[in-house]
């Protein structure tokens, strides 16, 4: 079986097939299965397909905006807060003005009656969730795990 690279160079888009194909702004690369197999993870140089040095990076970070995409229903974080930690929201917010006194309040009352809550939901250049969840003894991935089960990880 012979396989092929056709890498669009206008939209340094890379494409694969078993057929070698020719076009405009298309260059062809016969390449090996494990290339094949593994596409996406090359980038072209102008030249050749090279492993890309930052494909780790880029998973990361699409990673990173999926899960920020989440999101929960007030009911759905208040019914895990409660069930981990024996506190609904007005327990949070006391909490909340305790140990970060400067925060509104009442601004905070408002968002937590918001339609949805969103993971990736940013103050301050500082996830919120992750800042909350930071009061409260939870991880970052913490978090990330209450927005794909909708519960907080069991601690014991």
């Amino acid at each position: 079986m012979t396989y092929y690279a056709h890498i669009n160079t206008v939209e340094n888009s890379i494409g694969k097939g078993e057929c070698p194909c020719s076009g405009e702004n298309i260059v062809c690369l016969e390449i090996t299965e494990e290339v094949y197999n593994n596409i996406e993870r090359y980038i072209y140089n102008g030249k050749d397909l090279v492993l890309d040095p930052d494909y780790e990076q880029k998973q990361a970070q699409k990673e990173r905006e999926r899960l920020d995409a989440l999101t929960l229903t007030p009911a759905d974080v208040e019914r895990a807060l409660y069930r981990a930690k024996g506190m609904d929201f007005d327990d949070l917010k006391a909490l909340i003005a305790q140990q970060i006194p400067q925060v509104d309040i009442k601004g905070l009352s408002i968002e937590f009656r918001a339609k949805d809550f969103y993971r990736g939901a940013m103050a301050g250049g500082m996830r919120l969730f992750d800042v909350v969840g930071a009061l409260l003894g939870y991880s970052t991935d913490d978090m990330d795990y209450l927005f794909k089960n909708k519960e907080l990880p069991n601690r014991g």
